[in-house]
């Protein structure tokens, strides 16, 4: 039987622990309860060299060795000291993110600083995985990065917790930490258009009220030639009475530059290629500079136009059917 239990059970444990060790907060400085050393390859190397100079040293009864073998140890001891300082009084503070796009990388602004009276060095941030940024910071010197994480979905997207890791001053040991930032990016739909024909926005020619639609019923369009099938009640008897020829009054409707894209008129299966298919015809009309309104089930946003109406809608999309939390 495989030993599924207590592996599960092992990870439900640590993560508990993680999770009071390391709460989500917006603005995060390292101390003693959230620093970790470890030896790194080189120094395991090197205390297996300090255990071969004493046995040398007891054998041959060298003060020569001995001391250096101590010495050797006292390095260690001052090395974790200062590593450890390195990282001890590190601030991190969510300022913002950025919106994207499925498949893109969120991006996240955070502001780094040191509470301490000592300079940082060479601090390595990111997320598993993704990329990392290295600072160096003076002390009492604020600085603005910024750290990119892959999305792969719509929705609302809560990056992992950060690792922070220190090697200065001379690589013998590691310090590191973890920072549960409370920050999120807005996902949207990732825009592809679909092959489907939008009931409701085909139009002809444009004039100076709106889209022309042919064959309408309200304002006079001018006179044509009399073709087989035009209603005898628009004949225009003037031009027959000069002519003696049959024409027919035109008639036109206009509506407006406002368009409505709505979810009821696709005919597209899929709730993702639906939103998908929205998502691209959002960025098409803002590129177009046209008014705009959205309608998707339980909401409606009104015909609008700018950066901040695009982002209404994209966030409309990227939510839908998704829990406010």
């Amino acid at each position: 039987m495989p030993d599924v239990f207590p592996a599960t059970w092992i990870n439900n444990r640590k993560q508990h622990w993680l999770n009071a060790r390391f709460p989500r907060q917006r603005t995060i400085t390292l101390d003693i309860k959230r620093i970790f050393i470890i030896p790194a390859v080189s120094s395991l190397a090197l205390l297996s060299a300090v255990l071969i100079l004493l046995l040398m040293a007891i054998n041959f009864q060298s003060s020569l060795i001995y001391g250096l073998s101590f010495w050797l140890l006292a390095l260690m001891v001052v090395v974790i000291f200062f590593t450890y300082r390195n990282l001890s009084g590190f601030t991190i503070k969510v300022l913002k993110s950025e919106p994207c796009f499925a498949g893109e990388k969120a991006v996240f602004e955070l502001a780094v600083s040191s509470s301490g009276k000592h300079d940082n060095h060479a601090i390595q941030l990111g997320w598993k995985n993704e990329d990392s940024v290295e600072v160096n910071l003076q002390a009492g010197v604020r600085q603005q990065i910024k750290l990119s994480a892959s999305t792969r979905q719509r929705g609302i997207y809560r990056p992992q917790r950060l690792h922070i890791v220190s090697r200065y001053p001379t690589g013998l040991v590691v310090a590191w930490s973890y920072a549960q930032l409370d920050m999120h990016s807005i996902v949207y739909p990732e825009p592809r258009l679909q092959k489907v024909r939008e009931l409701g926005n085909a139009v002809a020619d444009s004039s100076e009220q709106g889209a022309e639609i042919p064959r309408g019923t309200t304002d006079f369009g001018g006179v044509s030639e009399y073709q087989a099938g035009d209603s005898l009640r628009h004949i225009h008897w003037k031009t027959y009475a000069k002519t003696g020829d049959l024409h027919t009054k035109r008639f036109v409707d206009f509506a407006t530059h406002e368009r409505w894209l709505n979810w009821h008129e696709l005919n597209i299966p899929g709730t993702e290629d639906k939103l998908s298919h929205l998502s691209a015809r959002i960025l098409q009309c803002d590129e177009q500079q046209l008014e705009y309104g959205l309608r998707i089930p339980g909401m409606e946003i009104p015909p609008a136009s700018g950066e901040a109406h695009k982002h209404r809608c994209l966030r409309a999309l990227a939510l839908y059917g998704l829990e406010e939390s």
